[in-house]
């Protein structure tokens, strides 16, 4: 399926839903019937609930986009539509890749097998996880699409060194490291659902083959390396590892080094200063510090530091107006997580198939609706004033009046709350 169409009637899902396998209208559909299906057990530890209290994080990451306000325009030739974008000198047919996760045999026997011939047959990436239920190796023969792989860099860095030499040979284009899990429990998971035992899950869900878990340290375990376990992945992360260890990263491989986990305009310069070539803004779905921002709060910032360096967004995206919205704030791309999730549960590769259609379709409206005929030509200008990067400019400049004594305490308080109004 073409995103890039000479009229009107050519651009895909211009005047109709794309015929989905699945017949569910919107990625909230998928949610709701991948809910009905999964255990509870392991839809709260794993999915949460939009505003439950254990999930502030996952929740803050939706109310972010539900605060920025798109601007229709009209009377402008829409006909031709263009989706298409490049990350790291890949083509994708749309925006929109899907961000790594782990045991993907939780919600389909096909696992990742599924999601990645799902991602190739939608022209987009796959970045795989270094906790898959299918290998290195199996994903690779199995997808005919760009991958990525993902690595946590664990206390015996041998191990993670392996998993990149592999991914290298087995042609990944990508490294995702990922930085913003140290080496701890989740206190919005582990400690709210203590009761899931990560390390029975296969007692819980039928489609979870018990060999399959960490498959890709199968055959390691005579070698000496100090291997983490399922139960307990996160504690064998490095807490060591610094901005200096990159360069460690960079003798191992070739490939271009995106860093998944950053949040702060600080740490966007040092990404830069350290030479890797893209940055995920994500707060790991949630998963880390409880009632953290929202990513799309914290992407202008990404943005304004991050120079020549791309940008992606990952949490909180459920429809398209949300990727039109990161664009917007200057976002290449932005991943998926749950909500492929919840397509790979329903329908399988089929329905990982249908949710990227839906993200597609709503994207390609929303475009229509904001007078936009590319993607690439997103920017603020698709935003109301006060919504955006503008709110940030307005609240510096308000500290620089307040400084320069132009504006007392009161007074600066009276404006900020103004320059908060929706």
């Amino acid at each position: 399926m073409t995103d890039d169409a000479a009229a009107e009637d050519e651009v895909p899902g211009a005047n109709r839903l794309p015929a989905c396998v699945t017949p569910l209208e919107t990625v909230e559909d998928f949610l709701q019937e991948a809910r009905a299906r999964l255990p509870e057990a392991m839809w709260n530890q794993l999915c949460g609930d939009y505003g439950a209290e254990a999930w502030r994080t996952m929740s803050n990451n939706i109310d972010g986009f539900k605060a920025l306000k798109l601007k229709p325009r009209v009377m402008v030739d829409v006909s031709t539509r263009c989706l298409r974008t490049s990350v790291l000198g890949c083509e994708i047919a749309l925006p929109v890749m899907i961000a790594p996760s782990g045991s993907h045999q939780r919600w389909h026997v096909d696992g990742e097998l599924a999601t990645a011939k799902a991602a190739a047959r939608a022209g987009t990436i796959m970045a795989l996880s270094s906790a898959s239920t299918f290998s290195i190796e199996e994903v690779a023969a199995t997808s005919t699409g760009p991958r990525w792989f993902q690595a946590y860099v664990f206390r015996d860095r041998r191990v993670t060194a392996r998993l990149i030499e592999r991914a290298e040979r087995a042609g990944y284009a990508a490294v995702v490291v990922t930085v913003d899990m140290p080496g701890t429990d989740s206190p919005e998971r582990e400690v709210s659902f203590p009761r899931y035992n990560f390390g029975r899950e296969f007692d819980y869900v039928p489609t979870i083959d018990p060999s399959r878990l960490l498959r890709n340290l199968e055959g390691m375990e005579a070698t000496g390396l100090e291997l983490p376990t399922h139960r307990a992945l996160n504690q064998y992360f490095d807490t060591r590892f610094t901005w200096s260890d990159l360069a460690w990263i960079r003798e191992l491989t070739s490939l271009p080094i995106v860093i998944k986990g950053i949040q702060t305009a600080e740490d966007a310069r040092l990404c830069r200063e350290c030479g890797v070539e893209g940055i995920v803004v994500s707060n790991h779905g949630g998963f880390a510090l409880r009632n953290a921002r929202a990513t799309i709060d914290a992407l202008p910032e990404v943005v304004a530091e991050a120079g020549s360096l791309e940008v992606y967004l990952d949490g909180g995206v459920r429809c398209g107006t949300d990727v039109l919205t990161a664009l917007a704030l200057g976002a290449t791309s932005v991943f998926i997580g749950r909500a492929h999730i919840w397509g790979l549960t329903v329908g399988g590769e089929d329905g990982v198939v249908d949710v990227l259609e839906l993200l597609r379709y709503e994207l390609d409206q929303a475009m229509r609706y904001c007078g936009l005929t590319d993607v690439g030509d997103a920017d603020e200008r698709l935003l109301v004033t006060g919504s955006s990067c503008a709110a940030k400019a307005g609240d510096d400049l308000l500290s620089r009046l307040s400084k320069a004594g132009i504006l007392n305490g009161s007074q600066l308080q009276a404006a900020r709350r103004v320059l908060a109004r929706p």
